[in-house]
């Protein structure tokens, strides 16, 4: 996107600096909820103090760029995605929430920052939008495509489209395997039962195939948008044989 904008080196820069300090301080204050659990309170603050230290950085690069605007606008989106986790992270082991609301949340978590630097970049081009969400999407759907091989009674879109298809009987085994908290191999035959695997691919090159129209209206980066599209295509569905063999 700064490539596309023709931003100049020293704002191209600070903006890209400031997107990756961003990642980096969410990423630990994520880990802030693993530290809670260490017995020394110190581990907690040490999590809490790196993160406070990476929003700072980004702050002083966009006043050092002139780039203040920038300040407030990355601030929005930092509070976006942490409602977006907040309400990913409530009750955990509820599996009522639907699939279609889990991947909005996932790309709001996994795509704010780049609209943010899309609107700040490429305001006046409206297939970028096009191009930054259909790239965002196929990156979660890929994820949540890894996600089915852990085997583990968690939260992921596969999971919900399980639980939510599940007869009493199922679901009567699926509480029991979430209390164990340990993997089991039965899970992939609920995931092929009820095709989760299909249709996550299915969403996936759907997604892939607006990117690549989208890409078409930029031929000066379509080969590295192309190449990112080809990488996350690199993956096959669940079959019965993969579920058995598994």
């Amino acid at each position: 996107m700064i490539r596309a904008a023709g931003a100049e080196p020293r704002s191209g820069e600070a903006l890209l600096q400031s997107l990756l300090l961003i990642e980096h301080g969410l990423a630990v204050h994520e880990d802030i909820n693993m530290l809670a659990g260490q017995e020394d309170e110190r581990f907690r603050q040490l999590g809490v103090l790196a993160g406070d230290y990476y929003s700072s950085k980004y702050y002083r690069l966009l006043a050092q760029a002139g780039d203040i605007h920038m300040i407030g606008r990355f601030a929005e989106a930092i509070q976006d995605i942490n409602e977006a986790k907040a309400e990913l992270e409530r009750e955990p082991g509820d599996f009522s929430l639907s699939g279609e609301r889990y991947l909005e949340l996932q790309e709001r978590i996994h795509g704010r920052l780049l609209h943010t630097l899309r609107i700040r970049l490429l305001a006046d081009q409206p297939y970028w939008d096009e191009i930054v969400s259909m790239l965002v999407r196929s990156s979660v759907l890929q994820k949540e495509l890894h996600k089915e091989s852990t085997r583990v009674w968690t939260r992921t879109w596969s999971n919900l489209r399980v639980w939510q298809q599940a007869g009493h009987e199922e679901r009567k085994w699926l509480k029991q395997m979430q209390m164990g908290r340990r993997a089991d191999h039965r899970l992939l035959s609920l995931h092929v039962k009820y095709g989760t695997s299909s249709d996550l691919y299915r969403q996936l090159e759907e997604s892939l195939c607006l990117a690549r129209e989208a890409i078409r209206m930029i031929p000066s980066l379509g080969d590295d948008l192309h190449e990112l599209c080809d990488s996350l295509s690199e993956y096959q569905p669940l079959t019965q044989r993969a579920c058995e063999e598994g």
